[in-house]
């Protein structure tokens, strides 16, 4: 995926790994909000494989997940100079992606699909394409049914504590909500989801 700001620059695809920069984060964000765009292709680098696999995991689909995560970096590049506190960069912008993902899903009267840290290597495997997996694949079909049932907030909370390893603290700050408040989400949306598993697919052969 290669990202192009309406501003004209173009970031291209970063092989995974958050790219190390010259300068700290809070230099480039600095930077970037005085309008240097160079600064702010080396932050979209930084976060442009996670930010796109977290709204991949919620919509479903990869064109429409590139449309979401292009959206995400262009309205935080126009918004930085909103930005307070720089060191906060991450989880503000993983709010802009989550509200956006949300506006879509709700448009389209979708549901979100959600990932529970007990099926999380069954579900993805962060170290593999997604167009590895087998689609046809009977524990996979079972956890999308599964997940497809469960609401948008809950989903959203799940991909980014479980499939995105967002703190809770970072969780708090991209909803805006207590800590507390994500810890008991957390706790519900995993027992949410445990109740439309059938283990006995999920473990099937694991002694």
């Amino acid at each position: 995926m290669e990202m192009t700001l309406t501003t004209g620059v173009v970031v291209p695809k970063s092989q995974g790994a958050e790219v190390a920069g010259e300068f700290s984060e809070e230099i480039l964000v600095e930077r970037a909000a005085q309008g240097d765009e160079i600064a702010y292709g080396k932050l979209v680098r930084r976060y442009q494989t996670r930010l796109f696999n977290f709204v991949r995991s919620m919509v479903r689909n990869e064109e429409q997940a590139e449309d979401i995560t292009q959206e995400a970096f262009v309205k935080a590049f126009f918004s930085l100079k909103k930005l307070q506190n720089p060191s906060s960069f991450k989880s503000w912008l993983f709010r802009i992606a989550n509200n956006n993902t949300l506006d879509w899903l709700r448009k389209k009267r979708l549901q979100l699909v959600d990932v529970d840290e007990h099926i999380r290597e069954s579900y993805v495997d962060e170290r593999v394409n997604p167009e590895d997996h087998v689609v046809g694949d009977a524990k996979t079909m079972h956890i999308h049914a599964a997940l497809d049932k469960l609401k948008a907030d809950q989903r959203a909370i799940l991909v980014m504590c479980d499939l995105q390893g967002l703190s809770y603290q970072e969780i708090a700050e991209v909803l805006n909500i207590p800590f507390g408040t994500v810890q008991s989400r957390i706790f519900y949306a995993r027992r949410k989801l445990r109740e439309h598993l059938d283990t006995s697919i999920i473990f099937e052969g694991e002694a």
